[in-house]
C-alpha cells in the first residue's frame, strides 16, 4: 500500500513538472499569474508540496507517540518541521524573512550581496539546523525507513543547488527549466519523506 501511495504522489509531481514546462505562460480563471508556472505563489506545485508536507508532519507525529526517549523526541521535532514547511510553502515565510533581512542590512557589502542572491545565505543557520535534525532522524530510523529518508535528503540538497543556479539566472530563458528542477526535486523529496512516514507508521 505504501508503495502505491508513493507512486501516485510521484506521478502527480512529474505531471505538474510537465505542465509547468508546457503551459507556464497560460493563465486560467482570470488569475494574474499562472497556476502552472512553478515560481509563483498559487500554483499546482505549491498546493502539492503544502498538502504532502502536512501529511508527512501529521504521520510522523502520530508515529512518534508510539516511541519513547530520543526516538520520540526526534519524531516530534521532525513532524513539527514538516508542518512548518507546509505553512512556509503556502505563506512563503522564508521569502518574507529574507526580504526583512535585506531591508535590515542598510549598507552595500558582502552580506547585502548574499541576501540579494538567495534566501539560503540569510537563513543559512536555519538550513544547517534542519539538515542536522534530518541526520538525527535518519540515524534513529530503521534501515528501510533510513534509505528512503536519505533519498529525500538528497532531493532537498538538489533543491538548494538549483536555488543557487536559479538565482544566478533569473530573467533568462533557462530559468524556467531550473525552476522545474528545483520545484520538481522538492515535490519528489517530500514524496520520499511521505513514503518514509508511511513505512514508519507501519512499523510503529
Amino acid at each position: 500500500m505504501e508503495a502505491r501511495v508513493f507512486g501516485v504522489f510521484l506521478v502527480t509531481a512529474l505531471v505538474i513538472v510537465g505542465l509547468h514546462l508546457v503551459f507556464h505562460p497560460v493563465r486560467v480563471l482570470g488569475m494574474n499569474t499562472s497556476i502552472f508556472y512553478m515560481d509563483e505563489k498559487q500554483t499546482l506545485a505549491a498546493f502539492f508540496t503544502t498538502v504532502t508536507a502536512f501529511l508527512v508532519g501529521c504521520l510522523a507525529m502520530r508515529s512518534s507517540l508510539r516511541y519513547e526517549g530520543r526516538k520520540k523526541l526526534a519524531g516530534l521535532v521532525y513532524g513539527v518541521f514538516f508542518i512548518v514547511l507546509a505553512a512556509d510553502e503556502y505563506f512563503e515565510i522564508h521569502e518574507y524573512a529574507n526580504t526583512m533581512i535585506k531591508e535590515g542590512v542598510g549598507e552595500d557589502g558582502l552580506i547585502k550581496n548574499l541576501t540579494d542572491q538567495s534566501w539560503i545565505y540569510s537563513l543559512s543557520v536555519l538550513v544547517v539546523l534542519v539538515f542536522l535534525m534530518l541526520v538525527i532522524k535518519i540515524r534513529l530510523s530503521s534501515i528501510e525507513v533510513r534509505n528512503v529518508l536519505m533519498l529525500g535528503v538528497v532531493c532537498f540538497l538538489g533543491v538548494l543547488t538549483f536555488e543557487f543556479l536559479g538565482s544566478a539566472t533569473y530573467g533568462l530563458d533557462v530559468y524556467v527549466y531550473l525552476v522545474a528542477m528545483e520545484e520538481g526535486l522538492e515535490m519528489v523529496g517530500v514524496s520520499m519523506f511521505l513514503l518514509g512516514s508511511l513505512l514508519e507508521l507501519k512499523e510503529a
